[in-house]
C-alpha cells in the first residue's frame, strides 16, 4: 500500500443491485483500500461473495442499529487502517408508522419497512 492510497469504509452493502455496490466497484477501481459493512449473518454470505470482487477489500459485520457494534466496528478500523478517508453510509430503514402519510399508503409503508429490516 502507498502512502497516497486511500481507505473508505462502506456502510450498507446488501446486494449486487444496491447503490453501496455500485460506488464499493468505483472506489475499488479508483485504487482506495475498502472496509466493506454488513448488517447481520444472514447477508454475510452474499456480502462476502460480492468483497471478493474487489481486491483488497474486507467485510466486517456491523448493524449500524446497535451504538455498541457501532464503536466496536470504528474500533477496529481504527486499529487496522488507522484514518478513514472516506464514509458511505448507504442503509435503509424507516419504522412503517414513520412512512405513512399522503403519498404513501399504510400497505406500502409496511411493505418497505419489511423490506429494509430483511
Amino acid at each position: 500500500m502507498s502512502d497516497a492510497q486511500k481507505t473508505a469504509v462502506i456502510f450498507g452493502l446488501a446486494n449486487k443491485r444496491s447503490i453501496a455496490w455500485a460506488i464499493a466497484k468505483k472506489l475499488n477501481e479508483a485504487g482506495w483500500r475498502l472496509a466493506i459493512s454488513y448488517q447481520n449473518d444472514r447477508m454475510e454470505q452474499e456480502a462476502k461473495d460480492l468483497i471478493t470482487d474487489l481486491p483488497g477489500a474486507e467485510g466486517f459485520m456491523c448493524d449500524v442499529a446497535s451504538d455498541e457494534q457501532i464503536a466496536k466496528v470504528f474500533e477496529e478500523f481504527k486499529s487496522r487502517y488507522g484514518v478513514l478517508h472516506g464514509v458511505v453510509h448507504s442503509v435503509a430503514f424507516a419504522p412503517a408508522e414513520e412512512l405513512k402519510g399522503e403519498f404513501v399508503s399504510e400497505h406500502h409503508a409496511r411493505r418497505i419497512s419489511h423490506r429494509a429490516r430483511h
